[in-house]
């Protein structure tokens, strides 16, 4: 079994969007962490090195439980790697799976994002690069942000960049430009309110089962972020207030934007408390599976297991 540091490599995942990706045991503390190994190119220059591990021991200051876990930063000679917390669960992308969400739910995956954001935001982070890819749900159905802090140095962040410039994105095999918000395609200074941008983007994806600026290629794209203001319909089941909040939340100029992600967060809170009194439901719970009937026990925590080890791999790699 190779060891890294106090790290015992379990197995490799994939090619991770900072990074190969292992599973590991952490030996000082006796947990499972996914270790990210910085490819050389990104900390060959001291100076680059020295503001990615800036930014990493930043973000190791995130606490919060939407948000996956930086545990730790390890210089090993002249290699660097960041623990994580190991999160299993699919992407909100595999959870969509190109289909509208159930209204409540999108509410409270919407909410439990913004509490996330909220907590960055407080710190003076910026995500940079919230997408569906980005964010993982758990087997009880709970929120996880990936990489936040660190969009500077991620494959998807730099995608983000190269948007504005020349060449711009190419065949963009991350998907980026859907999600960029208006500054971030011009080339310009972005602030809390850029992910609050990507942020109505994902919730609107969620209650119409697709992103409202996806043209034929990514230039398209890119050009209905600048300019396109999507036709958002309330009724039915869309309550006219969150129809609302995601217009508002996709305002061009930063300043029709709402203020703060915590004030996002409680009018979620409100929709959502509204949805049920008119429908006549308890509030969600967390997605935890019936308990199985006698004698069956064993079969359903395999399942449940085997479930989340396959699906753990999957969200590092964008």
């Amino acid at each position: 079994m190779q060891t890294i540091a106090h790290f015992n490599i379990l197995e490799r995942l994939g090619a991770g969007a900072l990074g190969d990706v292992y599973r590991a045991r952490d030996l000082k503390v006796g947990r499972t962490v996914a270790l990210m190994a910085l490819p050389q190119e990104l900390i060959a220059d001291p100076a680059d090195r020295a503001r990615l591990l800036a930014d990493a021991r930043a973000a190791m200051a995130l606490n919060h439980p939407n948000i996956a876990t930086l545990f730790d930063v390890v210089e090993d000679g002249d290699r660097c790697y960041l623990a994580y917390e190991f999160a299993a669960g699919p992407s909100l992308r595999d959870e969509m799976g190109g289909r509208a969400v159930n209204p409540r739910r999108a509410v409270e995956i919407a909410a439990q994002i913004t509490d996330a954001l909220s907590e960055g935001h407080s710190r003076r982070i910026i995500h940079g690069d919230l997408r569906p890819e980005n964010i993982v749900v758990t087997p009880k159905g709970s929120v996880k942000i990936l990489n936040f802090g660190l969009a500077a140095w991620t494959t998807g962040g730099r995608a983000r960049r190269s948007a504005a410039s020349a060449d711009g994105l190419g065949a963009d095999p991350l998907g980026v430009a859907g999600y960029l918000s208006p500054e971030q395609a011009l080339g310009g200074a972005i602030d809390e309110r850029s992910d609050l941008f990507s942020f109505g983007v994902i919730l609107q994806e969620m209650i119409a089962g697709r992103n409202p600026f996806i043209g034929q290629a990514p230039a398209t794209t890119v050009m209905n972020v600048i300019r396109l203001s999507p036709p958002l319909q309330a009724g039915g089941s869309i309550p006219a207030e969150l129809s609302a909040l995601v217009t508002r939340t996709l305002a061009k100029p930063v300043d029709g934007r709402p203020s703060g992600a915590l004030q996002v967060s409680a009018e979620l809170r409100r929709i959502g408390n509204a949805m049920d009194t008119r429908d006549g439901h308890a509030p969600p719970t967390e997605l935890i599976p019936p308990a199985p009937a006698k004698g069956g026990s064993s079969v359903w925590v395999a399942i449940a297991v085997l479930g989340a080890l396959a699906a753990a791999a999957a969200w590092w790699m964008l």
